[in-house]
């Protein structure tokens, strides 16, 4: 005689379920999607005018230069590769003199501010120096870090 025409919620004899063989990666690919957008937005800003790609030295007696920081002031970079930048572009050496002197045609300050960094080699600073010399500029000012202002970004 039978009393239960189903088994009870209670009983261990219960239908068994497929396995679920696949793996849900909707939540990955959104958040790998998200980073994706977001890289490619960070990449087409332009640099910032307080980057620069040279660490420059520090210096116990240096003087401060605040026509360096005008969004005009005639900046070259020096990487430690051996980069060149002029105005936080990246320049061919060889197109340095040029640019330089379009710069300089309808600017008042002619002075050119060096930032070169601490491992950057001597034959590199020195090539610069060179071009800058054929744009016909003769003030050249080296910028250093003071080592109070070096916490200072």
């Amino acid at each position: 005689m039978r009393l239960f025409v189903r088994h009870p919620a209670w009983t261990t004899c219960k239908k068994h379920t497929p396995l679920r063989t696949s793996i849900d990666v909707s939540a990955f690919a959104s958040v790998m999607f998200a980073l994706l957008f977001l890289m490619l937005i960070a990449n087409t800003q332009p640099i910032h005018r307080g980057y620069s790609p040279a660490d420059i030295p520090m210096t116990a007696n240096s003087t401060l230069q605040p026509s360096a920081l005008r969004e005009d002031a005639l900046e070259v970079a020096i990487a430690r590769d051996g980069a060149v930048y002029f105005r936080n572009h990246r320049i061919l050496l060889t197109d340095l003199s040029d640019a330089l002197r379009e710069a300089t045609h309808n600017s008042a300050d002619k002075t050119v501010y060096i930032r070169a960094d601490a491992r950057a080699k001597y034959a590199d600073v020195k090539a610069v120096l060179a071009q800058i010399r054929q744009s016909g500029l003769q003030d050249i000012t080296f910028l250093t870090r003071h080592p109070t202002a070096a916490s200072t970004p």
